[in-house]
């Protein structure tokens, strides 16, 4: 899947601006990738639970608001996974996702024992003094992997929050001990704070926080900071093999919006100089035909021809592309919200006269403002 857009989320009380982010990109350092091709593991840890609250102050309960951090992250990286325009692949376990207690010899083994790639516990801070404030993430060991996520989670949150910066720093923690894996604990402010508190109360900065910590994880891998859509454009069925045992792949570029104009639905790997149409429907199907499989269901309409041109002794090297721009999605009576599924079709002659068709993937893209 190609995954090279950016798009960072604001949170809402970030503060550090541009010189802030300019300074951090120098900080990138190149940590290893646990296995290449293979979806990164986390574990992501919400502190406290059950009959252990954590922090209270100010109306607030750190039990929750870590627990409420952790179901969006877990959210966020599910997916990032779905979304094939940026970000990254993720496997994702929680020690807890509802208000149980479980001990810190139980969050550790169930990542030891995955074994996860990497570990996030997410905690909110107290202070005997409500003058204290601030954000502040710990590792075990400086000069570390560790230490590295550690400081992407840091920095994320300091963007993402916009409150004082207490540093990235060690600890002996437990769960940061005796885990196997790189692993960071986040403080990301204090209840006890009145400053804190009045901005750790908003929904909308739980969502700030569980980005910044997706953020610091994609940044950690060596990723592009990305935002995942929940309807992003999604390849979808199976695409038929060509008489020259090539494989046509669907894909696109753009984003399917009213406003953008910039949308192209492709196929490469197509037989060359061969006629080709992007069928399209509101339905998905999985339907054999032709022996391929037809993608679209609820009667599939088609589009104008296009030809794949392509080199002529070079067999697949054909390449079917049309624009999908506010005035087709017009003429075809869609509007922003509409869901469509796409599919090309082309001839293949040299599966004649049995099953003279090639088929591709579908693509699934819901049309934007």
């Amino acid at each position: 899947m190609q995954r090279s857009m950016i798009q960072r989320g604001a949170g809402p009380a970030a503060v550090l601006g541009i010189a802030a982010l300019a300074a951090f990109s120098t900080l990138e350092p190149t940590p290893a990738t646990p296995r290449p091709g293979s979806p990164y593991r986390v574990v992501i840890d919400p502190g406290h639970g059950g009959t252990d609250p954590g922090a209270v102050a100010n109306g607030l309960t750190e039990k929750v608001l870590n627990l409420e951090v952790a179901l969006r992250l877990r959210d966020l990286l599910d997916l990032d996974t779905a979304d094939p325009l940026g970000g990254g692949e993720w496997d994702v376990r929680l020690t807890r996702t509802t208000d149980v207690t479980v001990s810190l010899a139980d969050r550790v083994t169930l990542a030891n024992t995955w074994p996860a790639d990497r570990f996030v516990s997410i905690h909110h801070n107290a202070f005997s003094s409500s003058a204290a404030n601030g954000t502040e993430t710990f590792s075990y060991a400086a000069g570390t992997i560790s230490a590295d996520l550690r400081d992407r989670v840091q920095e994320e949150l300091l963007l993402g929050l916009g409150l004082a910066d207490r540093g990235s720093k060690t600890a002996n923690f437990y769960v940061l001990r005796e885990t196997t894996m790189p692993a960071s604990l986040s403080e990301g402010g204090f209840l006890t704070s009145p400053i804190d508190a009045s901005v750790l109360a908003s929904p909308a900065t739980w969502q700030a926080s569980a980005e910044a910590h997706l953020f610091a994880l994609q940044r950690h891998f060596g990723l592009a900071p990305y935002l995942p859509q929940a309807n992003a454009p999604l390849v979808y069925c199976s695409p038929k093999t060509s008489s020259a045992g090539c494989t046509p792949a669907i894909g696109f570029t753009g984003t399917p919006s009213f406003a953008a104009s910039d949308f192209v639905v492709y196929c490469d790997q197509v037989l060359t100089q061969q006629f080709g149409l992007l069928l399209w429907s509101d339905q998905p199907a999985n339907i054999p035909f032709f022996g391929g499989t037809l993608c679209l269901g609820n009667a599939p309409q088609r589009t104008q021809v296009a030809f794949s041109n392509g080199l002529p002794n070079v067999a697949c090297s054909g390449r079917l592309e049309l624009p999908i721009t506010s005035g087709f999605l017009v003429n075809r009576g869609l509007f922003p919200g509409s869901t469509v599924y796409t599919q090309w079709w082309y001839r293949d002659p040299g599966l004649l006269p049995a099953a003279p068709v090639g088929l591709s993937e579908g693509l699934r893209f819901t049309v934007l403002p």
